[in-house]
């Protein structure tokens, strides 16, 4: 088998796809001509020995300028739902009472580092992505990361509507989840804006910022709060306890294009990203509980104000979406092709 130079104008013809991927040499092997470059193919991540998860697809394309992308199209089913279906298939461990700090192990395993598009880019399997010890260098695309924000908050907002409304199923969701999948640091440290977050479940705070609201803007944010309020609520944890953390280590830097095949997401890097989830779900799991115990879930569209302050709540994030398609460009002289 020689190693494959590829070519970036016949990659994009519709040829034969009788190729084989090598994680290991992070290359493809083949002993055909460069013209036969597959163009579209199955994504796929490996929990472990009964688990794969379906990523999506991806087929090669140009971007409007004509240059080589990959166009990542999202599954058709969810990928937190199918970590879900799969720890509901499996055995109710015997468990004893579960800590905050394990339930909110639970809910970013389910929710963010197997149930999103980031367990791809962590996925030990595949090979180092060139680049991925230099920080100054971007491994997270914008797209890559607006996928991952819609699917973790998606989530996230299926999460705590479960926790409100089954006690039973929830509890010993969070029980499998702590059996049977592959999770976080369990030592969690504090979120630093846990108090600010909790602080959007006080009564007094609703009242106090409704009367301060932007007039020309209260009517519609308690339109949106009223008909997606839990969406809305995790929109806000989900850029609190993700999106305004450590990844943003990860995918700051120069852009040089990226590399699907590989995994761009390092051990370190990994561990700091969840950790700082777990933080934030912490906090967000008990602004949960504090809405119900004052018979406030799920929210009214007052109670959700607080959660779309501008100082904590992200702009123009989707209400309604549970994930996003992919437009990639490749990294220049790398066209890997993304399995």
């Amino acid at each position: 088998m020689k190693m494959l130079d590829v070519d970036i104008q016949s990659s994009l013809t519709d040829t034969p796809t009788s190729w084989a991927y090598s994680r290991i040499a992070g290359t493809w092997e083949t002993s055909m001509s460069t013209s036969e470059l597959p163009t579209n193919g199955d994504l796929s991540v490996g929990v472990g020995e009964d688990l794969v998860l379906d990523a999506g697809t991806w087929h090669l394309s140009r971007d409007k300028h004509q240059r080589p992308v990959a166009i990542v199209e999202p599954p058709v089913t969810p990928m937190f739902q199918q970590v879900v279906a799969y720890l509901e298939r499996k055995p109710v461990p015997q468990s004893g009472s579960v800590r905050r700090a394990d339930e909110a192990r639970a809910a970013v395993g389910v929710c963010l580092r197997w149930g999103s598009y980031f367990a791809l880019l962590a996925d030990p399997s595949r090979p180092d992505a060139p680049h991925i010890e230099d920080e100054h260098i971007s491994q997270i695309d914008d797209e890559e990361m607006a996928r991952m924000n819609i699917e973790i908050s998606a989530a996230v907002a299926w999460w705590f509507s479960l926790c409100g409304a089954n006690d039973r199923r929830y509890w010993d969701l969070v029980d499998r989840a702590l059996a049977y999948l592959p999770l976080g640091p369990k030592t969690i440290r504090p979120h630093r804006q846990a108090d600010m977050i909790l602080a959007c479940t006080v009564p007094q705070m609703s009242a106090e910022l409704q009367r301060g609201w932007p007039p020309e803007r209260l009517a519609s944010d308690l339109e949106v709060a009223g008909n997606h309020g839990i969406r809305a609520i995790a929109n806000t944890i989900t850029l609190l306890a993700w999106r305004n953390g450590p990844v943003e280590t990860v995918h700051a830097g120069q852009y040089v294009g990226y590399s699907m095949g590989s995994r761009r997401v390092l051990p370190q890097a990994e561990k700091a990203i969840i950790r700082h989830a777990q933080g934030g779900l912490v906090a967000g799991l008990k602004a949960v509980d504090y809405l119900r115990y004052d018979n406030a879930w799920p929210p009214s569209a007052a109670r959700v104000l607080p959660f779309f302050h501008p100082q904590i709540a992200p702009n123009d994030w989707s209400y309604t979406e549970q994930s996003r398609r992919i437009e990639l460009p490749f990294c220049q002289g790398d066209l890997k092709s993304p399995v």
